[in-house]
């Protein structure tokens, strides 16, 4: 594909890049934690975090994430890069420690600790590219939303002004993961071992009281053979203990394989699509849509209200099963089925997650299959710095903030999303 492939230029090496990863994961600690807002964080990844905040506020939870060094540390590295003739966006992921809480009314109702990732979409310029001043950009400063010409200016709001390198890199997406626990774990073994000893020494004893009350235990050659049986559970103890710890280790390694293979008969069908909008959009990518798609689940889903979302063009009501969800863990998508005419693209998804549901007062981690039908008007090549935060009305030449608004507050222009923009047309669970 053009403008995609391995990452060769001075993020490449490793310490920069490492840095910027290493800020953006304090950072993302603060704002679970603290409520300080990532300074790395694009426009639109804010806005997700701010929704998300606040559907939790709304139903009176707090949730508090923090990234740890992990205990075996492999660093940081610069995967593949996609991008436009303007911006090259890096994919960077590195182990982590996360330890996640979530509180209702000062009771912790769930509580996770465990080794796991978090991987981040970050953007910078190409070299020699010279992105918009309409380029949506929130002030480093005060934090307000502004644009790229504005700050260089000087922020409207704290009069600061900013020079290109202050206002890049940033983070445009960003995935959290949790290892899944070992399996076939040697610690597990013991414990089998030992529980199913106890069990066949309790009989031994039960037996032996048994003999006793009835009054066959009558000898000193019949208490010495009751006493080796008890200490001869040992042997039948550490057998059974052994083959139930590999049975259910062997259940659980084969739903782990299902788990992760979840999605992948669609595998050829997203290969395809991808393909197919490749010919029409040369910027077009997998990855770009992968994060795009993802991107538009989440604000779907922590969004109080998501239908007033302008990126929403749903005719159904969201279920209910969707608005328990308050975080998710991305493991795999597909494409289910897509149609492009008349310039109109209509495509239809399946992300499957790990999803923490609150309900009747308590957070479930449930694995979810979510559907969504995504629609887009196929006119111009993808804006790798398109913002639905910052927005240029193309009648007035005004900017605004179109997440919540359709029509254009200066003109009354309704603005043309779908053609810088995927919206959810339909989504369910």
């Amino acid at each position: 594909m053009e403008e995609y492939g391995m990452n060769n230029n001075n993020y490449s090496d490793g310490h920069e890049m490492k840095q910027h990863f290493q800020r953006f994961a304090k950072q993302l600690s603060d704002w679970y934690c603290d409520g300080k807002t990532p300074g790395l964080a694009s426009q639109d990844t804010r806005f997700t975090l701010e929704l998300q905040k606040q559907k939790l506020q709304s139903l009176g939870l707090d949730m508090q994430i923090q990234f740890r060094k992990p205990d075996a540390d492999n660093g940081s590295t610069g995967v593949l890069t996609y991008g436009d003739s303007v911006f090259e966006n890096f994919i960077i992921g590195a182990s982590k420690h996360i330890t996640t809480k979530i509180s209702n009314s000062q009771k912790e109702i769930f509580s996770s600790d465990a080794e796991g990732g978090l991987t981040i979409i970050m953007q910078n310029p190409k070299q020699g590219g010279v992105p918009s001043p309409e380029t949506a950009m929130c002030c480093p400063n005060c934090g307000a939303p502004s644009t790229l010409g504005k700050l260089e200016s000087g922020c409207e709001f704290c009069n600061t002004k900013f020079l290109m390198d202050e206002l890049y890199p940033k983070v445009m997406h960003f995935f959290i993961n949790e290892d899944i626990k070992d399996i076939f774990d040697t610690k597990q073994l013991k414990k089998y071992i030992v529980g199913f000893t106890i069990f066949f020494m309790a009989i031994g004893i039960v037996s032996m009281l048994s003999h006793s009350l009835t009054g066959e235990l009558d000898s000193f050659e019949s208490m010495i053979n009751d006493a080796a049986a008890i200490l001869g559970s040992i042997i039948p103890g550490a057998m059974f203990g052994a083959g139930a710890w590999f049975v259910v280790n062997s259940i659980r390694s084969l739903m782990l394989m299902g788990k992760n293979a979840r999605g992948g008969s669609k595998m050829m069908r997203s290969l395809i699509f991808c393909n197919k909008m490749h010919t029409l959009d040369p910027t077009f990518s997998i990855e770009y849509f992968r994060d795009k798609s993802m991107s538009l689940l989440k604000l779907m889903l922590y969004s109080q209200d998501p239908q007033e979302l302008t990126i929403c063009q749903c005719n159904k009501r969201i279920p209910e099963k969707l608005r328990e969800i308050v975080d998710i863990t991305y493991f795999n998508s597909g494409v289910d089925k897509y149609s492009i005419r008349n310039g109109i693209c209509d495509v239809s998804l399946t992300f499957y997650t790990d999803s923490l549901h609150y309900r009747g007062g308590k957070i479930l981690r449930e694995s979810d299959r979510i559907h969504i039908s995504l629609r887009k008007i196929i006119k111009k090549p993808t804006d790798l710095g398109f913002s639905v935060m910052a927005v240029t009305c193309p009648s007035c030449s005004a900017s605004f903030d179109a997440a919540k608004v359709k029509v254009c507050p200066f003109c009354g222009s309704t603005y043309p999303l779908e053609e810088n923009e995927w919206v959810v047309t339909d989504i369910c669970i």
